[in-house]
């Protein structure tokens, strides 16, 4: 009867222990496609941002489109970023000069597999207020770090950190507006000062 009791309670143990581990994995997946779908909705939204690489801050604001993110920097110099899966274009307003690049070789495509729903290596962290997403991935022959951290109830994006080697920077976004509308041109990456 002693053996029947020891066994009880090692199975009670492992059933418990199994409920544990299957509700918490079960939770980090709600987590998950809670985000994403917070992600996906971001498309025809805005947000002002502060951005410090621990040198410079700067200011400004960011559109996102359906295929597209514009990004606006108003403080301390007028600069624009449009920015797509593969490419993008930097204008500078002051020099009145565009400069294209490709963006599939550099951390912001890692952002757009975000925004189309791709999964992060590691667990989301969930705190009574936040929820922390971390993954690291290279690109060639560069190591980069990320943590992107959400508000809680609602889930709203509130930072973003890379690490890229030892170079840190860090954008924090508020006043969300979630009803913008673009007008057709608004992610043209077309050179503004072509004559």
């Amino acid at each position: 009867m002693l053996e029947k009791g020891k066994f009880l309670e090692k199975t009670n143990f492992i059933v418990f222990l199994f409920i544990i581990l299957f509700s918490s994995s079960l939770f980090s997946q709600t987590t998950i496609s809670k985000i994403f779908k917070y992600n996906t909705s971001l498309r025809n939204s805005s947000a002002l941002f502060i951005q410090n690489d621990g040198t410079d801050i700067q200011e400004g604001k960011i559109f996102f489109g359906e295929k597209r993110i514009k990004i606006n920097y108003e403080n301390p110099q007028k600069i624009t970023l449009i920015l797509s899966e593969k490419k993008g274009v930097y204008i500078n307003h002051e020099l009145e000069e565009s400069q294209y690049f490709n963006t599939n070789k550099s951390y912001v495509s890692f952002f757009f597999k975000i925004l189309n729903g791709d999964k992060f290596l590691e667990k989301p962290t969930v705190q009574e207020n936040s929820i922390e997403l971390n993954n690291s991935f290279n690109i060639s022959d560069v190591n980069y770090k990320i943590k992107i951290v959400y508000e809680n109830n609602p889930i709203k994006i509130r930072k973003i950190i890379v690490l890229e080697n030892d170079e840190k920077l860090e954008i924090s976004f508020f006043n969300h507006n979630n009803l913008e509308s673009f007008e057709k041109n608004f992610f043209s990456m077309i050179n503004p000062y072509l004559n």
